[in-house]
């Protein structure tokens, strides 16, 4: 997976919403296989459009790993990239992370329906709720 830097690269080469879009459906087929039996309510992010599943494992360092899925090309794309933002961070380091403005940076929050975005709330709301 791309580090928070390299994404902010990566999508800074990308001129249109077209190629934004190309891109997150890229970075979607990037996360790595989520494993059915994961994919159970405890783990399902409610308010998003398509269902979406998200995990996480403390490590030894108290930092986080993430791992998700969904069943949108899109959200999974935009879900990519919220972990990218988050893993190998501490639960203070995450809570401190303003996932709005790095979005907007990365343009891409400005082109997405309202539902999306509530969605993406909904996502990063249970990224920063993790202790």
């Amino acid at each position: 997976m791309l580090s928070q830097q390299n994404l902010t690269k990566l999508f800074a080469k990308q001129h249109t919403w077209q190629d934004r879009y190309r891109q997150l459906i890229m970075l979607a087929k990037q996360l790595p296989d989520f494993p059915e039996q994961q994919k159970i309510a405890q783990n399902q992010v409610n308010g998003c459009e398509n269902r979406v599943w998200l995990t996480y494992q403390k490590q030894a360092d108290n930092t986080y790993i993430f791992s998700g899925d969904s069943e949108g090309r899109i959200v999974k794309g935009l879900l990519a990239i919220l972990i990218i933002i988050a893993n190998h961070k501490t639960a203070q380091e995450i809570a401190a992370i303003d996932f709005s403005s790095l979005l907007s940076q990365l343009k891409i929050s400005d082109e997405l329906s309202q539902s999306r975005l509530q969605g993406l709330a909904q996502l990063i709301e249970r990224i920063k709720s993790i202790r």
